[in-house]
């Protein structure tokens, strides 16, 4: 196929999947060494091969070793085993190696700046010598910053066909630390539990990669989000739509993954693949980096024929959570020819079955053709348990315009907030609580925040005065260290909130409700009146 083809619009069909594919990988080099901006270089880019000896380069990652190495170790009660699983069916690094231990160990890494990295854990779950991998329990901490707690690396990988993956969050680091510390500390109620580490990665990004100035829309509470540096944040789902997978070494410089959206999709009828190879892409400094240049090539829109598209939804899927807070990014970029100008396409987009956007213009948004913008929100998923799984979707409807019965997108990016709001609700359902304990609800004051500090010193006052089986009760508070902590009673079924306001059973009539009311009523109907 030549190379000089410059522009594809592919029907969404099983037979031209594989040829597009093949297009798409046939044309990779040119998309990642044309006309894109100089990638970004990371000051900070460590990769540290956990249990390894030797040094290795895979993809264009230079990984250290484990031992002799500027990291520094700290175990308190006991040696780490450098270990080999025993039923390790890849030699890929990292997974291949791993530190294992039965006590808490720390690793320091020496940071040269300041600001926000990526951190990314790999494990590969096996069984090493003298561990048995269904005693794997552990959490993973990094200062006042939990990233993963009670940890079973068996359970999250085995639906996935037992391969090794990473866990990648953001974590600020601040001005007066020069080093960045992440510790592994094995699970107190489960028997001979341990903690095991592959591979970690730490990267440095533009400061304003994901903590911008002008924050995010939040569809809940319908103002601007500013999203504070001490938010730490985990990547969710890192989505190239209309396009194939785009590997680390094809990213704008700090080594991220884009999976292509064809297992997201679930509504997506006539849908068209749309790709332009000529299209000068013009950044500015919030987009330069923000995702691989072959992104902004690549896009999937409705369909041609406006008849269709008015009767459906292009629809992506999504598994969190619930009770969790999520920061939803859309990129976008319009590179079709015939949509040069304002009003030329404009569409709705929903996420999560909220309006995001009521008239999505992108030429308008971007200021011009060929322009990469992206758009942020942000999103609590409310309804189910705090383990349940429910689908955050984001679907895109036309509206009339003066060219085109169509809506686009270009990527997606979906990233959960650790620690979301002046309050941190911590849910502890992980933890089993013991047969004679209540479960906990920590309510966490953002020690940054002066707002709420009244509140705080007020609920402690009354609520320590309350006790009723129909109220939360105050177990305990903190107020050290610049923490403010409240400990309540943590209410399983959910709170009253939800299931006024947040719930999936259909309301009652007017007439079914006073008879529904009459029945938690202590007294004999007769006495009613």
């Amino acid at each position: 196929m030549s190379s000089s083809y410059k522009y594809l619009c592919l029907l969404n069909s099983s037979i031209l999947i594989p040829f597009y594919v093949t297009f798409l990988l046939l044309h990779l080099t040119i998309l990642v060494t044309g006309d894109s901006p100089q990638p970004y270089l990371p000051l900070d880019n460590i990769a540290l091969n956990c249990g390894s000896s030797s040094e290795s380069s895979v993809n264009d990652t230079n990984w250290t070793a484990d031992i002799n190495s500027k990291v520094a170790l700290q175990d308190q009660y006991s040696v780490s085993i450098l270990s080999t699983a025993n039923e390790a069916s890849t030699n890929t690094v990292p997974y291949h190696t791993a530190r294992v231990s039965r006590s808490k160990f720390t690793y320091t890494f020496p940071v040269t700046t300041t600001g926000p990295k990526f951190v990314r854990l790999h494990f590969y779950p096996a069984s090493y010598p003298g561990f048995n991998r269904s005693n794997a329990s552990f959490s993973v901490t990094s200062g006042r910053y939990t990233f993963l707690s009670n940890f079973s690396g068996v359970h999250y990988t085995d639906p996935l066909g037992d391969t090794g993956y990473a866990r990648e969050f953001i974590l600020n680091v601040e001005v007066e630390r020069k080093n960045l510390s992440i510790t592994f500390t094995p699970s107190p109620h489960v028997a001979d539990a341990y903690a095991f580490i592959n591979g970690i990665e730490i990267v440095s990004m533009p400061t304003n990669l994901y903590y911008t100035a002008g924050g995010m829309n939040d569809l809940d509470k319908g103002f601007n989000y500013p999203l504070q540096k001490e938010t730490a944040l985990e990547i969710m789902y890192r989505v190239n739509v209309g396009g194939a997978d785009i590997e680390p070494r094809s990213d704008s410089g700090m080594f991220r993954r884009w999976l292509s959206d064809t297992d997201y999709l679930t509504d997506a009828r006539p849908s068209v693949y749309q790709y332009n190879d000529s299209i000068q892409l013009k950044y500015n400094n919030d987009t330069r980096y923000a995702a691989p240049d072959v992104l902004y090539r690549t896009a999937r829109t409705m369909g041609p024929d406006a008849t269709v598209n008015e009767k459906y939804n292009m629809t992506w899927e999504f598994p969190v959570h619930s009770t969790f807070t999520y920061f939803v990014r859309l990129h976008f970029c319009q590179f079709i020819p015939i949509i040069s100008q304002k009003d030329d396409l404009a569409f709705k987009i929903y996420i999560a079955n909220q309006t995001a956007q009521s008239h999505a213009d992108i030429i308008d948004w971007a200021g011009g053709y060929g322009v990469p913008i992206y758009k942020d929100y942000v999103v609590m998923m409310h309804a189910g348990g705090i383990d349940e799984l429910q689908n955050l979707s984001i679907a895109l409807h036309p509206i009339q315009s003066n060219n085109a019965f169509d809506a686009m997108l270009n990527g997606v990016e979906i990233l959960k907030f650790r620690n979301p709001g002046a309050y941190q609700d911590s849910p502890t359902s992980t933890t089993p609580p013991s047969a004679t304990s209540s479960k906990p609800k920590l309510l966490r004051l953002k020690p940054s925040s002066q707002q709420g500090a009244t509140e705080f010193k007020t609920e402690i006052e009354i609520l320590s005065q309350l006790r009723f089986r129909h109220l939360v009760s105050l177990i305990g508070y903190c107020n050290e260290n610049n923490e403010m902590i409240l400990v309540y009673d943590y209410m399983a079924r959910g709170t009253l909130r939800d299931h006024l306001s947040r719930t999936d059973n259909p309301p009652l009539s007017w007439t079914q409700r006073p008879f529904k009311g009459l029945l938690h009523v202590p007294f004999p109907i007769g006495q009613l009146y």
